[in-house]
């Protein structure tokens, strides 16, 4: 099938970190939770203000169903 194209969306993740605040060395590790595709996209989005440990990725329910 050459002239196929490959139309799925890319699945989103919920990441959870456990992450420190850059800024605060007493900063006590808080947990935080972003919505992404990858882990890289979802440090991204946390890494400059937090030092993180991935704590899970979850799938984010309630899509579309076929």
């Amino acid at each position: 099938m050459a002239g196929s194209q490959h139309t799925q969306t890319r699945p989103k993740f919920q990441y959870r970190f456990l992450a420190l605040d850059r800024a605060n060395r007493r900063a006590i590790p808080c947990r935080l939770t972003v919505e992404a595709c990858t882990e890289h996209e979802a440090r991204l989005i946390l890494c400059a203000h937090f030092i993180l440990s991935l704590a899970a990725r979850l799938p984010i329910q309630g899509g579309a169903r076929g």
